[in-house]
């Protein structure tokens, strides 16, 4: 666990600002995986923070640990995502060091709305600790098509997580 609560990356209470064309490739990578759920990272500038302007999609893993151990990871990639926890710390670590860091984990839901739903509660955080300091990205497929996104981003009094504020823009 990282940790972080923010004071450092401010990017994990919302109000960040998405393109459009940004929002197109996580629903493109979306689509193309379903029916099996998506994942990956936005990041941008450490300043300004709020600018988001890469997408870095990522493998779900899910499928694979479930055939490895099904009693330990029961769920596959339709119902759950898991990324490579090791890669997903050092691009989290070179984000950082490069001024360019993370600042969402994105992830799809298939045939689902676009909430954060307790497994993800209990992946990213324990007590108020963040798991990694970003905030969270989830878009909702239904019947192989985008229906909706929303921004989450964890709220350590209430150890919960809320929808956050996110601003589309034009290129």
């Amino acid at each position: 666990m990282s940790g972080n609560t923010g004071s450092g990356t401010p990017w994990i209470h919302g109000g960040l600002h998405i393109p459009r064309s940004l929002l197109t490739e996580v629903s493109a990578h979306a689509v193309e995986q379903y029916p099996s759920e998506c994942c990956g990272f936005l990041l941008g500038p450490a300043d300004p923070w709020q600018q988001c302007d890469v997408v870095a999609p990522q493998i779900n893993e899910a499928d694979k640990y479930h055939a490895l151990d099904p009693v330990t990871f029961p769920r596959t990639s339709n119902t759950y995502f898991k990324m490579n926890e090791l890669k997903a710390t050092r691009a989290f670590q070179q984000g950082v060091e490069s001024g360019r860091p993370v600042k969402v984990i994105y992830h799809s839901h298939c045939d689902a709305g676009a909430y954060f739903s307790a497994e993800d509660a209990a992946t990213f955080a324990a007590g108020d600790q963040l798991m990694w300091p970003c905030a969270f990205l989830v878009t909702s497929v239904q019947e192989g098509k985008v229906t909706d996104h929303k921004l989450w981003r964890f709220d350590p009094p209430s150890q919960k997580f809320v929808q956050a504020e996110f601003t589309l823009t034009e290129p």
